[in-house]
């Protein structure tokens, strides 16, 4: 008996080790594959012009074809092992190789606008992707393409209502047109999701989830029709009318996801809307009819704080109910590590299910914000002083918490948290109210800790330690830096490098080394902890983008600069001891999660080498340390949340790092590429090197299996789901192996469309190039920068001989005239509703675009050209086009004022 428990003991430890091992296996592929996305994006942005433009296409084509090749592979291979077919959290090996060859497609497309200059950021551009992806969306059946797929479909969408509308209201276009045109869409995709749910991986409920939460977001963007009313000061019944289809379309989902579809995140995600669009439609309508902004705000507060406690009530009604229901915020575990080294459950979450509203965070959160600015909105309208109020309210709600019931203290809790924010905004701008300057911040610090400590429930407690934490920071900064405020780019870096490590720190303290007991009484003051050093280094790179001029940081390598960083002695070190902290927290809790787990040293060595080398190339820009430390805390914790922030986290830093300024484009596509390169290479040597390792220790752990607890499967990231509708897979669940044949050939049929699709494109532009008609129109430029393609001048075509207006002013037509003058400029003469012979020899037929705003597009709007190199084409006077017979026109070059092609 004491031989079998030593060997379940055994087993379980090696199962966590292989459970590990995974992980961080999988976590090195889609971090290499990440990156070398976004590499190859900015790349093909830089518009080098260091190889022709057939190289340039060629290379991007040769891209997608390798990774075609290694999907291919991939699904062959999951034809005879099905832990592959299965794949991994719903997105099978394969996908992962589809999931970057649409990348791929996506640059390709952008690579051949950007060569053939047909415009910056076309809808045509997203609307074709969409489209090109579908057979490989079809092949890998996950949501992890799934979602790329969305987001490229709805920004298509978006765009293409930026030139045209696709639903019209009675009174013509507005934003709530749009709005609607969005809702359309991602409703109709959602009812396609919902039944379609059995025939694609999607462990986790991720494309419904979006699509509900997307759907929302559009509706919410109907009220933009009533600001525009109220612009108008008038009230149209059409408003009252649109309020009504959403209210019916909320209930819809409310049923759907109570009845048919239970989902506890949808329905809270419900709830929220619910609030925000009834206090803000009753705060826009009431403003109409009554003319008092300050019983507008009334109205909407009451209407506000009713509908909060009615989803409340509802939402507790369900967790009676089904106390089962809802969302766990951890992954399954069992037989994990404790942090004393104990096997048993690392799940700190609180076990508590007497107050049901800890499971919906998000509705409190959005909801008090909502009721807080409202409440403020009152105060500043009837002139009060913000002490004053938030005295009053302190006051109000400490009576309210003792002498309310247990069930209504929150009433009494949210009322003291208000009155304390007040306080804290009036300290915000500097009224210590004659005390020295620290102790006002300081003591509501302290105030708002004890907050935390009064009423524990989640949201409550992580606003309080988020404006704690800001107070301190606020405190900090001025004593060490003579910062006051975070208003500027430079007080965030400030942050980011003196109290941002020590509040990673902290948290990771609080996490990893507390006993389990003070972890959950503290887990969301970790949260605090780490989510202001993560929002700071969004606000840092938002700035860093937007905010300075270009450099090439003289003329000095990424990687250069980056590991000079290192160099000793530092310029200044309390900025080296942060970019230490940055870079050695991931690198330490790894180590404690591999030294819990007894993964072997091998293992072990080489994650902690590819963390200590992520942390050392990217210095001091800590987005990518900072989304990595969230990742293995939510790992090694089992906490999925925190997991899912610091993935979403890197991919929104990767998306800022585009826009940063301070290096070219081709530099940041060289690091981007060359660490993606790197850690592909190192994954793909762990797995081959660990192979045979695996097997044995798979099957030792396999026949141990028996000795331990059925009830209690060991931790993996393997998808559990419910095979789709008709798999035939023999062993694990997962992807339909018994139409892998057809897999394979909706595989090669997408990249045959792509190809076949980018390849008559070439020859067709090129014909028109080569045979096309010249001819010369004169252009005014601009810089600014595109979404996928790079650096580029905006041109507006300018007309001295003849009123654009007159010109242009049949909305009916979409061809127009030019004549060349006596300097060979063309001019705009008259428009035609089709394609026909010019009055006179020598003038040319364009065909032409008006945009829903009433402007024209002529040819294109864009000039592509390699980012640094926009004071040069900044002398351009005219632009040169080649115009086929059936008025299809190229812009062909930019040209000086002496008509010298630049």
């Amino acid at each position: 008996m004491h031989v079998s428990t030593h060997h379940a003991a055994s087993a379980a430890t090696d199962s966590q080790g292989i459970a590990w091992r995974d992980f961080f296996r999988i976590a090195l592929r889609v971090l290499a594959v990440g990156l070398l996305a976004s590499g190859v994006v900015t790349w093909i942005a830089a518009n080098w012009d260091g190889l022709g433009k057939f190289e340039r296409i060629a290379g991007v084509q040769g891209l997608l074809a390798v990774t075609v090749v290694i999907a291919l592979v991939l699904a062959w291979r999951a034809r005879c092992r099905p832990a592959l077919a299965s794949g991994v959290a719903g997105v099978p090996a394969f996908a992962g190789a589809l999931f970057l060859a649409s990348v791929v497609i996506g640059g390709l497309l952008a690579l051949l606008g950007q060569t053939y200059q047909t415009g910056a950021d076309p809808w045509t551009l997203f609307a074709w992707w969409a489209v090109l992806m579908l057979p490989w969306l079809w092949a890998a059946r996950s949501w992890f393409v799934i979602v790329l797929w969305l987001v490229v479909l709805n920004t298509a969408v978006v765009l293409l209502l930026g030139e045209r509308s696709l639903i019209r209201l009675p009174d013509g276009h507005s934003l709530a047109s749009d709005a609607w045109t969005l809702v359309v869409v991602n409703a109709v995709l959602l009812a396609l999701a919902e039944c379609l749910r059995a025939r694609f991986n999607d462990p986790y409920r991720v494309v419904p989830r979006l699509l509900v939460l997307a759907t929302l977001v559009a509706l919410f963007g109907t009220l933009a029709a009533y600001i525009e009313y109220i612009m108008r000061d008038r009230l149209n019944q059409d408003l009252l009318l649109q309020a009504v289809f959403v209210a019916v379309i909320v209930a819809a989902g409310f049923h759907v996801y109570r009845k048919l579809r239970p989902d506890a995140f949808i329905l809270s995600q419900l709830a929220v809307f619910t609030v925000l669009y009834a206090g803000s439609f009753v705060l826009l309508v009431s403003w109409l009819f009554a003319e008092s902004i300050e019983l507008s705000v009334v109205l909407a507060f009451i209407v506000g704080l009713v509908g909060l406690l009615g989803c409340v009530s509802w939402l507790r009604q369900i967790h009676r109910s089904q106390p089962g229901a809802g969302d766990a915020e951890t992954m399954p575990v069992s037989h994990a590590v404790a942090p004393g080294g104990a096997t048993g459950s690392v799940d700190i979450r609180a076990n508590d299910r007497t107050e049901p509203t800890r499971h919906w965070p998000l509705l409190f959160l959005f909801s008090f914000g909502f009721l807080f600015l409202l409440g403020v909105a009152l105060i500043l309208l009837l002139d009060i002083e913000l002490t004053v109020a938030g005295a009053l309210c302190i006051v109000v709600g400490l009576v309210g918490y003792f002498v309310l019931g247990e069930r209504r203290r929150v009433v009494g809790a949210t009322l003291v948290l208000a009155g304390s924010l007040l306080l804290a905004f009036e300290v915000s701008e500097h009224a210590y109210f004659g005390l020295p300057f620290p102790l006002p911040a300081l003591g509501l610090a302290v105030g708002f800790m004890l907050l935390y400590h009064l009423y524990r429930a989640p949201w409550y407690q992580f606003l309080c330690a988020i404006v704690a934490l800001l107070l301190v920071a606020d405190v900090w900064l001025q004593y060490s830096s003579g910062f006051d405020t975070f208003e500027s780019r430079v007080g965030w870096y400030s942050f980011l490098n003196e109290p941002a490590p020590v509040y990673m720190a902290l948290a990771t303290l609080i996490l990893m080394a507390l006993p389990r007991a003070w972890a959950v009484r503290y887990k969301t003051l970790a949260w605090a902890l780490l989510c202001l050093p993560l929002g700071a280094c969004f606000v840092y790179m938002y700035g860093e983008s937007y905010g300075v001029v270009q450099d090439q940081a003289g003329g000095q390598a990424m990687l250069t600069l980056a590991l000079e960083k290192w160099r000793l002695p530092a310029r200044f070190p309390l900025y080296y001891l942060s970019n230490m902290v940055f870079a050695l927290l991931p690198v330490v809790v790894a180590w404690l999660s591999a030294s819990r787990r007894q993964v072997p040293w091998r293992d072990r060595v080489v994650v902690l080498l590819v963390l200590l080398g992520l942390g050392a190339v990217w210095g001091d820009l800590p987005g990518v340390q900072i989304g990595l430390l969230l990742c293995v805390l939510g790992y090694e914790l089992r906490y999925r949340s925190m997991l899912a922030v610091g993935i979403v986290s890197i991919i929104i830093f990767l998306a800022q790092f585009y826009y940063q300024l301070s290096f070219l484009l081709l530099d940041k596509a060289h690091f981007l590429m060359g660490q993606g390169v790197v850690l592909l290479v190192i994954a793909l040597i762990w797995h081959w090197a660990g192979s045979k390792g695996a097997v044995t220790v798979e099957g030792t752990v396999a026949s141990a299996g028996t000795h331990m607890s059925s009830s209690a499967p060991s931790f993996s990231l393997r998808n559990e789901s419910v095979s789709p509708k008709g798999a035939g897979v023999s062993g694990r669940e997962g992807y339909p192996m018994r139409k892998n044949t057809v897999v394979m050939a909706a595989i090669l049929l997408g990249l045959v469309a792509v190809l076949a699709l980018a390849n008559v494109d070439v020859v067709r532009k090129e014909a028109i190039i080569r045979d096309g008609t010249r001819f010369v129109v004169a252009l005014r430029p601009v810089d600014p920068r595109s979404l996928m393609q790079g650096d580029y001048m905006t041109l507006n075509f300018v007309t001295p001989g003849a009123d654009q207006a007159d010109v242009f002013s049949d909305y009916s037509h979409h061809y127009v005239e030019l004549s060349p003058d006596a300097q060979g400029v063309f001019q705009f003469t008259r428009t035609l509703p089709a394609l026909t012979a010019p009055e006179q020899p020598g003038n040319v037929v364009v065909r032409y675009r008006r945009r829903i705003n009433g402007g024209i597009l002529f040819v294109t709007d864009a000039y592509f050209f390699q980012e640094g190199r926009g004071e040069h084409f900044a002398h351009a006077r005219y632009g040169e086009f080649r115009v086929s017979r059936d008025g299809t026109a190229l812009l062909v070059g930019l040209l000086d004022e002496k008509q010298n092609r630049l």
